[in-house]
C-alpha cells in the first residue's frame, strides 16, 4: 500500500490581505494528478487544513471538491486529523458523510473512546495492511489537568507527559488490535500536530498555538510506530537521528521567508515505511524578498524575470535617507514590471536618536499587528504563551460575532 504525507495547507490564507486561491488550487491539482500518477492507496494528511476556525465558503469548496475527486483518482482512503488552526467542529461536523467515500477525520480526541482514533486501513480486497493511530492537534486540555498554584515548569512537564501518555494509550491500542489481527507484520502509524524538539521554525507558524507542547521529546514517541506523520511546522524536515518521524511541511508557503525552502510531500510504501521518498511540490507563485537602499530596491525589481503569475514582493527599506513617499517611489518603479508590491516596509532610522522603529502597515492582518507588538513587549516566554492564547480566543469570538 503507497502512503503519502502531507499537511498545513492553510487553505484561505491571505499573505498581506492577498487571496491564495489559485495557489491553493493549482497544489491541489498537482497532488492529485501526483496520487493517480504513483497510485497512492492512502493520504494522510496532518492538520492545518485551513488557516483559521472560520474558514471561508471558497476554501471549504476547494477541500470538498479535492476529497470528492480523490477517489476517482485511485486513492482509496484518506485520513485527515485536525490542526491548531482548524476549529474541530468544523471538520468533524461531515464526518459521517465523508466516511462515506473512505475519508476518516478526526477533529479531536475523544478521551472516553481512544479506539475510536485508531483506524484499520484495508486495501481493496479487504485485507489490513497499516494501523493509523489518527492523533491531531493535542490542546493542553486534552492531556493535562493544572493543579492550583501549579508553576509552570511542572504544568509545562504535566502535558508533555499528557501528551507523551496518548500517544502511547493508542499505540496500546495498535499492538493488541495487530495481534487480534494475526497479522503482526503490519506498520503501526501515527500522526500529530505540534511541535517536536529539535526541528527548526521556517518564520510562519505562530508560537501562541503551540503553547506549552514547544518541545515534545523525539524519543516520547512510542518506539512500534514505523512512522510518524507530523504537522505544524512548514519547513520540510527529519528528526535528527530519527528519521521514521518527519514533517512534510506547507506545500503553499505561507510567508515570505518560506520561499527559500523546497516544498515537499512524502511517500513510503507500507511494506518498507522507512524507505521513504521526498517528492518536490512545484513552486505555484514566485515570492521575493528584497531588502536595502532605492537604488537596491529598484534595480532588484527591474531584475526580477516575467513569469506565469505575478511575482509578489515584499519590500525592506534600509536606506540611511528617510523618504516619506518611499512607497510611491516603489510603486512608480514597480508599475510597469511583472510584479506586485505586496508590502514596503520603511527601516530607516527616525529622530536624532537612530533608533530603528518599523511603522504598522495598515495592510497588515490582526494577528500580524499583535506579533509586532508582543516582540516590542518585554515578556517572559510563560507571559508570552498565556497573551498569545488568550488573544486567540478573543480573535476568535470577533470573527465569530462578525459571521452570526
Amino acid at each position: 500500500m503507497k502512503i503519502l504525507h502531507t499537511s498545513d495547507w492553510h487553505l484561505g490564507h491571505l499573505l498581506y490581505q492577498q487571496k491564495r486561491e489559485d495557489e491553493h488550487r493549482e497544489f491541489l491539482e498537482w497532488l492529485l494528478n501526483l496520487i493517480k500518477t504513483e497510485q497512492v492507496d492512502l493520504l494522510l494528511v496532518a492538520g492545518d487544513i485551513f488557516d483559521n476556525g472560520l474558514p471561508s465558503n471558497y476554501a471549504l469548496e476547494m477541500y470538498y471538491s479535492f476529497l470528492a475527486r480523490c477517489g476517482t483518482h485511485g486513492c482509496g482512503n484518506i485520513i485527515i486529523v485536525g490542526g491548531n488552526h482548524d476549529s474541530p467542529s468544523t471538520l468533524q461536523a461531515p464526518k459521517h458523510v465523508l466516511k462515506a467515500i473512505n475519508v476518516t477525520v478526526v477533529g479531536a480526541i475523544n478521551a472516553e473512546h481512544p479506539e475510536n482514533d485508531l483506524i484499520v486501513v484495508k486495501d481493496t480486497d479487504g485485507i489490513p495492511q497499516v494501523l493509523v493511530c489518527a492523533i491531531p492537534y493535542l490542546r493542553d486540555r486534552d492531556v493535562y489537568f493544572p493543579k492550583p498554584g501549579e508553576q509552570s515548569d511542572a504544568r509545562s512537564q504535566g502535558i508533555i507527559d499528557g501528551t507523551a501518555g496518548w500517544y502511547r494509550r493508542l499505540t496500546d491500542l495498535a499492538v493488541t488490535r495487530r495481534t487480534e489481527l494475526n497479522l503482526p507484520e503490519i506498520p503501526i502509524i501515527a500522526t500529530g500536530h505540534l511541535f517536536a524538539q529539535g526541528m527548526a521554525k521556517s518564520g510562519a507558524e505562530r508560537d501562541m498555538y503551540v503553547g506549552d507542547l514547544g518541545c515534545f521529546p523525539i524519543d516520547a514517541f512510542p518506539s512500534e510506530l514505523a512512522y510518524v506523520a507530523l504537522g505544524h511546522l512548514h519547513r520540510p524536515q527529519i528528526a535528527p537521528k530519527h528519521a521514521r518521524v518527519r514533517y512534510s511541511g506547507s506545500p503553499v508557503p505561507c510567508s515570505f521567508d518560506e520561499a527559500a525552502h523546497t516544498k515537499q510531500v512524502f511517500m513510503f510504501d507500507s511494506t518498507a515505511p522507512d524507505n521513504v521518498r521526498a517528492v518536490d511540490v512545484p513552486a505555484f507563485r514566485r515570492l521575493v524578498k528584497i531588502s536595502g537602499d532605492l537604488s537596491v530596491i529598484e534595480s532588484e525589481l527591474r531584475n526580477i524575470s516575467p513569469a506565469d503569475t505575478t511575482t509578489w514582493v515584499e519590500v525592506f527599506y534600509t536606506g540611511k535617507t528617510l523618504l516619506p513617499d518611499l512607497q510611491d517611489q516603489v510603486n512608480s518603479v514597480a508599475a510597469p514590471l511583472p510584479v506586485q508590491v505586496l508590502t514596503c516596509r520603511n527601516l530607516a532610522p527616525i529622530g536624532p536618536t537612530g533608533s530603528d522603529v518599523a511603522p504598522l502597515q495598515n495592510d497588515l492582518s490582526p494577528e500580524q499587528v499583535f506579533d509586532q507588538r508582543i516582540e516590542q513587549a518585554n515578556l517572559t516566554d510563560d507571559d508570552q504563551i498565556m497573551v498569545r492564547e488568550a488573544f486567540q480566543e478573543i480573535l476568535l469570538q470577533v470573527r465569530q460575532g462578525e459571521q452570526s
